[in-house]
């Protein structure tokens, strides 16, 4: 018998908006000259004007955003803090190789500290749980896949986790679909709220945040750059996009990023009983080893969220509200919930939604310069908490022209790798994911790595 729900419907609408009202700040009004101009007030765009503030306090920085500080990828995301660079670590090693692996991933580790001290420091309530979550695998292919990236790991010189066996795994997650897992240190965040915290921090550090201010038009001038807004005009002689799933409206960077759905549902917060009906005690967040992956967590509100399964990509970058929805990932979302949570069967979702990630030709963050004192950084894959703070310092000082440990960083440099123009770009995304999916469901004969 298929378990009912009742109560009222599934709302198509971010959870994590929930958690905190927002009311946008005034837009961008007549002409601003600043020292830089950032077009996005994302994570990527945020982090960048923090370390510039940092680094020099007289710069004058001012951010223009299309809606309000966070509204993107930056606040709708799922909350996981973790080191993963882009899609993977194997998508990392396989295109820049393993040293240069260990070293991004070592400086983004440090960025998960940074965050809880930032938060702390600065009184910022965004739920940041710091602590380890779990790989796990459900069947002896993803075993193997773990294994693998256990192998990854001592290859960069690191000591690898543990794999623990499926009676071990389930002494910290006990569900009857787990088979075994390694934990990797990281954290749970309540990405809306750090946004906002964000947002506060920099307005007190005299960053301009221009909200209900889209950029219609970005113009070269004499003097550097002119982004045009229906109100006003925001010059400066150094630009930074940093609008990352809407890079593509840009034209420099149209075949650099792509947008791509990557949806999730939120039950209604579970009761004392009903967590107790799961053994539980750590809390930990889990994400299943496959190319489209399943991941779940509990939030501040003892609410659980699950999200991931198939990433899509529209025909001319359709990013548009209707695509919020989508009944058969909803689906799929539910039956991985009674997968893992058999006692929770019968738990209503009271969100499920979809939000856009920009993901590059090669899986892979890219940072870098046009070259006329234009700079940008894009291709998370949906990895950005973490990996954003660090890409603002990189952003930092190649914008005061300055060599450092964070320019050599891997992701710094030329993007060589395009999307074609259309319909071969919608095409070519959908055969890639189509060929993941593949891979997740005959994995054995097809291993080759996803990002080759």
């Amino acid at each position: 018998m298929r378990p009912t729900w009742s109560g009222p419907a599934t709302r198509s609408t971010v959870y994590w908006r929930d958690t905190e009202q927002v009311e946008p700040g005034p837009p961008l009004a007549g002409d601003l000259r600043c020292d830089v101009a950032v077009i996005g007030a994302g994570y990527t765009g945020m982090w960048t004007a923090y370390h510039l503030k940092k680094a020099e306090p007289a710069l004058d920085v001012q951010i223009v955003e299309a809606d309000y500080a966070g509204s993107g990828a930056s606040g709708h995301g799922d909350g996981f803090v973790t080191p993963t660079i882009g899609h993977s670590l194997a998508s990392v090693a396989h295109a820049y190789g393993i040293e240069r692996a260990k070293v991004a991933y070592s400086v983004v580790g440090r960025s998960i500290l940074e965050l809880g001290r930032f938060c702390r420091a600065h009184g910022i309530d965004a739920q940041f749980e710091p602590g380890p979550y779990l790989q796990v695998a459900t069947t002896g292919a993803q075993r193997r896949r773990l294994e693998k990236d256990l192998a990854l790991i001592a290859r960069m010189g690191a000591e690898p986790p543990r794999l623990l066996e499926r009676e071990e795994v389930r002494t910290i997650l006990d569900s009857p679909a787990i088979r075994a897992g390694f934990e990797v240190g990281g954290a749970m965040v309540n990405p809306h709220r750090l946004s906002r915290g964000l947002s506060r921090v920099l307005r007190q550090m005299g960053v301009g945040i221009h909200e209900r201010s889209p950029a219609l038009d970005v113009r070269a001038t004499a003097s550097g750059h002119s982004v045009v807004t229906p109100a006003g005009r925001l010059s400066a002689p150094r630009l930074l996009y940093a609008t990352n799933a809407y890079q593509h409206r840009f034209a420099p960077l149209r075949a650099m990023v792509r947008p791509f759905w990557s949806y999730a549902a939120v039950t209604e917060p579970l009761t004392g009983a009903q967590l107790g009906q799961v053994h539980w005690p750590g809390r930990q967040a889990w994400v299943e080893a496959r190319n489209m992956v399943l991941f779940g967590r509990l939030t501040a509100q003892n609410r659980l969220l699950v999200g991931g399964g198939p990433v899509l990509n529209y025909y001319g970058n359709d990013m548009s509200d209707a695509r919020m929805s989508n009944a058969r990932v909803t689906a799929l979302l539910r039956n991985t919930l009674t997968r893992y949570y058999p006692a929770w069967g019968e738990v209503r979702f009271t969100h499920a939604y979809g939000g856009c990630i920009d993901m590059t030709p090669d899986l892979v963050p890219h940072v870098g310069s046009l070259g006329d004192g234009s700079f940008f950084a894009h291709g998370y894959c949906g990895n950005g908490v973490a990996t954003s703070n660090t890409i603002g310092k990189s952003l930092r000082d190649l914008i005061l022209e300055r060599e450092s440990a964070y320019t050599q960083l891997l992701f710094v440099g030329d993007q060589r790798r395009r999307y074609p123009a259309e319909p071969l770009a919608f095409l070519g995304g959908r055969a890639r994911m189509a060929w993941m999916a593949v891979q997740d469901r005959w994995p054995d004969p097809l291993r080759r790595d996803p990002a080759g």
